[in-house]
């Protein structure tokens, strides 16, 4: 009885992963194995004529490799930013900790646009560096700072630091302070206590939080849209041009499978990880 009721309360939320999730993961899957033609979309024939244009057109694999590369220094970068913030909030004893926290989410309840209008304002020709860099004779003429992979880069290591701070600080709570007076009772520093045993016992936080922002960042469109325009094209406006401008499904399927199949790999090796990670320790 109590695992019929158990299959029930599950059942409901079972329809819902399986209608929003599953079900347009197949439909997407079967249409990047069909043939694309132009004015109906497609005429049901197979073929693998989608794959082998995305992993044999140099343009597209150049796309890859940079929605790739930027999304490993994203991640290098939030993850650099994010220790030591998430390391104070683990050891302060302040009584404003809850609102230190607070801080962390509150950029969260502001939208993705507005930021990156935000951004816009700030990193523009005659926006607010620019304006200050001139008036303090640092520069003599506005510097091209939007429509660059840095301000992309800039912007979407903003968005997605509490994404990468709160695994990290919950990872660090868990740890006993005890282990570490244990290990500065043995003659270690704090440096040494800090590499040896601080950092190894939050390696399930770091994986986390990387492996959340990473995902972000190589599937995010609004941002690398408004701040990249043109000149910085990532996998997700391929997916949009093919699928809402040139409707060209199959092909927008194909590119939406194979980002999948990226976040899917990086979640197996996120497991295999901590699994290790947890055996070892």
């Amino acid at each position: 009885m109590k695992r019929r009721a158990g299959t029930l309360a599950l059942l409901p939320s079972l329809v819902v992963v399986g209608a929003g999730l599953l079900l347009p993961s197949l439909v997407m899957l079967a249409y990047s194995f069909l043939r694309y033609v132009p004015g109906r979309i497609t005429d049901f024939t197979l073929t693998v004529e989608n794959y082998l244009r995305l992993f044999g057109d140099f343009f597209y694999l150049g796309v890859v490799v940079k929605t790739l590369q930027l999304g490993v220094i994203v991640t290098v970068l939030a993850l650099l930013l994010a220790y030591p913030v998430a390391f104070y909030l683990a050891r302060t004893r302040s009584r404003f900790k809850a609102v230190l926290t607070y801080l962390v989410f509150l950029p969260m309840m502001v939208g993705i646009v507005v930021r990156a209008y935000g951004w816009i304002v700030i990193l523009g020709r005659e926006g607010l560096l620019n304006t200050g860099l001139q008036s303090l004779g640092v520069i003599d003429e506005p510097v091209r700072l939007l429509f660059t992979p840095h301000a992309v880069v800039l912007a979407l290591v903003e968005v997605l630091l509490p994404f990468m701070i709160m695994p990290i600080l919950s990872s660090l709570e868990k740890i006993d302070r005890h282990v570490e007076e244990a290990a500065r009772a043995c003659g270690a520093t704090p440096t040494q206590a800090f590499f040896r045993v601080t950092l190894p016992l939050s390696l399930p936080g770091i994986v986390s939080g990387s492996l959340l922002v990473f995902s972000l960042s190589i599937t995010a469109y609004a941002l690398p849209a408004l701040l990249g325009g043109a000149k910085v094209k990532l996998i997700a406006a391929l997916a949009y041009d093919a699928m809402l401008v040139g409707y060209n499904w199959p092909f927008g399927s194909a590119i939406g499978i194979f980002m999948g199949l990226v976040s899917g790999t990086v979640v197996y090796l996120y497991l295999r990880t901590t699994g290790r990670h947890g055996a070892a320790r």
